[in-house]
């Protein structure tokens, strides 16, 4: 085994958000920086998240719009997808992606070492054969998709596996309707093909609000929608008959494959338990304020954290660990963060309620898409805008279902951040016509004095 000498200032295992944005951060800050990745780099959110799921998403849109053409006063009759070639863009961008982080890190003068890395000890760093000497390390491994016990480990996809296929399937079995579950939903049954969505608690998007959950529900009445409901038994690998236990009783599901998406697991490096780091009871590496562990010189950013799975929230973490180590005095907040769902229409979200509001305690402003000069142009006809604020006028909370929400949410979240209230939040001015006046609306119907509410 190679032993080096000279220690690096800063060591990063893992090259998804988290972990690449620490690295050159770090190499920015004028520390002496490595980063080891034994996969793609980019990680999940690259490879098998975020931008793959997107890129489809493109693709069923663009041919959802063409096949509403005349619309526009366009001939474009039967349009169709190729989806061979749907997955050869997919690819194409995945890959330009992660050439371009490999192109950043090299840029910035970062040792990159195409190797999985173990901790054997604190202040070490082991990448293949070789021991490499660290003042920090920061973890950024990310978490992998949990599987499902009843299905013994075979026969079905997760995100790993689901943008690799290349062939459509005739029906489809999502078990998880979170987030990652409807927009996957939204993929498939976009495509054709025959989609049920099982979800073990008693509405679909469990962590929006309830009214969001019902709305999109009637949205996707053509996808078949099972909540309160667990897989109890599967037969066959493909096609599959699956037994759904639901509050009506027992329920037979057949489909030509089934998609799990159940959430994530963290990957803790090999090392990290023998030294005894301190895991969440999510299985994360519990870290503060600064994202520092249980270890001197160890710190943690991104999935592999456990609890906020979003690659925002993962760079975010990685900047408040690399300013610690240069000793700043950054720290982590978990307070408004945004969700994004993107189906059609689009799902957004920021900002909390109390525990235990009565609706005296709120005051409510809404505003349809419909109403909306600029979805009118776009022929855009579902959705709306939901804010309240508390009686004081405060913002608490702001849910868009619309066209584009995941680009509108960024102005709420700034302005619940900021504490403002709702008139405070309509000093500024929107500009006319824009989506973004969806939540300029329903912020002046709080005040009752929206004059293009229904």
């Amino acid at each position: 085994m190679t032993t080096t000498t000279e220690p690096y200032d800063v060591f990063v295992i893992g090259a998804g958000p988290g972990g690449y944005s620490a690295a050159i951060l770090a190499a920015k800050k004028g520390l002496r920086t490595g980063i080891a990745e034994g996969s793609a780099f980019g990680g999940t959110c690259t490879n098998t998240g975020c931008i793959p799921a997107k890129t489809y998403i493109e693709s069923v849109n663009l041919l959802a719009k063409m096949a509403g053409a005349a619309k526009y006063g366009i001939e474009a009759p039967h349009p169709k997808i190729d989806f061979a070639k749907v997955k050869s863009r997919k690819d194409r961008i995945v890959k330009r992606l992660a050439k371009g982080i490999d192109f950043l890190l090299k840029h910035h003068g970062i040792d990159v070492f195409h190797h999985d890395a173990s901790v054997p000890e604190p202040g070490s760093v082991q990448v293949g054969d070789t021991l490499l000497r660290t003042r920090n390390t920061i973890v950024a491994t990310g978490a992998r998709p949990r599987g499902l016990p009843v299905l013994n480990g075979s026969g079905f996809w997760t995100s790993d596996e689901v943008f690799d296929v290349t062939e459509l399937p005739g029906s489809l079995a999502i078990i998880g309707a979170g987030g990652v579950g409807m927009e996957m939903a939204h993929i498939f049954s976009s495509l054709g093909v025959n989609v049920t969505l099982i979800e073990a608690l008693d509405r679909i998007l469990p962590g929006e609000s309830r009214h969001v959950s019902e709305y999109m529900a009637k949205i996707y009445h053509k996808v078949r929608i099972l909540t309160s409901a667990r897989v109890t038994g599967v037969e066959g690998t493909g096609p599959c008959r699956l037994t759904v236990e639901t509050p009506s009783g027992p329920r037979s599901v057949e489909a030509d494959r089934i998609l799990v998406s159940i959430g994530r697991r963290p990957v803790i490096p090999e090392g990290l338990a023998e030294l005894g780091i301190r895991l969440t009871e999510t299985g994360g590496i519990r870290t503060d304020e600064f994202m520092r562990t249980s270890i001197d010189g160890i710190y943690a950013a991104g999935d592999v954290t456990g609890d906020y799975m979003y690659a925002y929230v993962a760079s975010r973490e990685a900047s408040v660990a690399v300013d610690h180590i240069a000793g700043g005095t950054a720290w982590m907040s978990y307070r408004n963060i945004p969700t994004v769902v993107f189906t059609n229409p689009e799902v957004a979200s920021v900002g909390t309620l109390p525990d235990k509001h009565e609706p005296t305690d709120c005051r409510i402003g809404t505003f349809p898409v419909s109403a909306l000069g600029r979805a009118r142009t776009m022929e855009a006809n579902d959705g709306y805008a939901r804010i309240t604020a508390d009686r004081d006028g405060r913002l608490l909370k702001v849910s868009i279902v619309a066209p584009h929400a995941s680009e509108l949410i960024t102005w709420a979240a700034l302005a619940i951040d900021h504490g403002l209230t709702v008139e405070g939040f309509l000093g500024s001015y929107c500009p006319h016509p824009v989506l973004g006046e969806i939540v300029k609306e329903a912020a002046e119907d709080i005040l009752k004095r929206s004059v293009h509410h229904p």
